[in-house]
């Protein structure tokens, strides 16, 4: 026993040797990379948080908006916007996690200065913080306004558990994982067909009869979802036609690129390894688990350059807050073309292993 052990042992070892770059990408690079991506989550309270900044009179001036940024500026990135409506969609929308509505004549020393700070309900990683946030604006407005500030809070929408919060986000990384790790091991155990499937008919129309069939076994995944719900009673809507779409883009999108790389690379091994790393990536810089606000302002600009960011939220704002189409029209004119993109790059991968072969 022992010696078969021993030399089955060395098999493996040998063997080893024509898979090295695998290997060191998933048990010395990946983990790594896990370590150093922890380094983000030390903070307790969020280091940049986006501010709206909105008049709350008619009366309001110019003036009193810069004025009121620059004490803005010190608790967080100051965003302008030029009604309160704008502001609370923004908030709604995620752009930012706390409006302040600046009241006319904060330069006057003969009176106390009121101001509002609203924050969502669905911020579930704030909450504990929105006193001290109060109390750091309140310290920050004084130092450069001459007169008495006073500044009260007030939620908008609804107040989240965190149970009800980590759904959404649970739902965005069980699509990831599935679209970038399940589909393409599942085209590349038909590899040894393949070849077949080329000379029969066109290599295209097999993968995207494996990309709509997994997108619609989506579906299933939001009535398992749904069905689990019944005895907990969440405020979620997952059976809403906004929430499928929402996750069937998200998903259409990540499965063609997760199978574009595997053909790129082969339909080999080190194209899980890939995908792997880019799941990573999109988790870590997409801002998919806390709010873009807990980490620094580089991180901020990196998340929102990346489509999966904004899927990400539209996903949260349908099933757990029950935001419609209309708030996030202009992002999907921009996801639409990212997914778009997304299926030209599975096309030009899958004409490139052709080519190749």
């Amino acid at each position: 026993m022992i010696r078969d052990t021993a030399v089955f042992l060395w098999t493996e070892a040998y063997a080893a040797r024509g898979r090295l770059a695998a290997l060191f990408v998933g048990f010395a690079l990946l983990p790594g990379l896990l370590v150093v991506g922890t380094a983000g989550f030390d903070q307790t309270l969020p280091q940049d948080v986006p501010v709206g900044v909105a008049p709350a009179e008619a009366d309001t001036t110019a003036d009193d908006l810069t004025v009121t940024r620059g004490g803005v500026a010190l608790l967080g990135t100051p965003v302008r916007y030029e009604t309160e409506e704008a502001a609370l969609r923004g908030l709604d929308r995620e752009e930012v996690y706390l409006v302040v509505l600046v009241p006319p004549d904060v330069l006057d020393d003969g009176s106390t200065t009121e101001f509002r700070m609203i924050w969502h309900g669905s911020a579930v990683p704030l909450i504990e913080a929105i006193g001290l946030l109060e109390a750091v604006l309140s310290v920050e407005l004084s130092s450069v306004l001459p007169g008495e500030v006073d500044v009260t809070h007030e939620q908008r929408g609804t107040q989240l558990t965190l149970s009800e919060y980590l759904i959404p986000t649970g739902m965005t990384l069980f699509v990831l994982v599935v679209g970038l790790l399940f589909v393409p091991y599942d085209v590349m155990t038909d590899r040894r067909v393949i070849d077949r499937i080329r000379h029969q008919s066109r290599l295209e129309a097999f993968v995207a009869a494996k990309l709509l069939f997994y997108t619609l076994t989506m579906a299933v995944v939001l009535a398992a979802v749904a069905v689990a719900n019944v005895p907990m009673e969440y405020r979620i809507a997952p059976l809403r036609v906004e929430t499928a779409t929402a996750v069937g883009l998200l998903f259409l999108s990540t499965a063609a690129v997760g199978t574009g790389i595997a053909f790129l690379l082969g339909l080999g091994r080190t194209a899980l390894f890939a995908n792997l790393g880019v799941l990573i990536g999109i988790v870590g810089f997409g801002s998919l688990l806390y709010p873009v606000g807990f980490f620094s302002s580089i991180r901020m600009e990196i998340a929102r350059s990346l489509p999966p960011h904004y899927l990400a939220i539209a996903i949260r704002g349908h099933l757990v807050r029950g935001d419609g189409f209309g708030l996030y029209a202009d992002w999907y004119r921009l996801i639409g073309t990212y997914v778009v993109g997304c299926l030209g790059f599975c096309w030009g991968c899958i004409r490139t292993y052709e080519w190749r072969r």
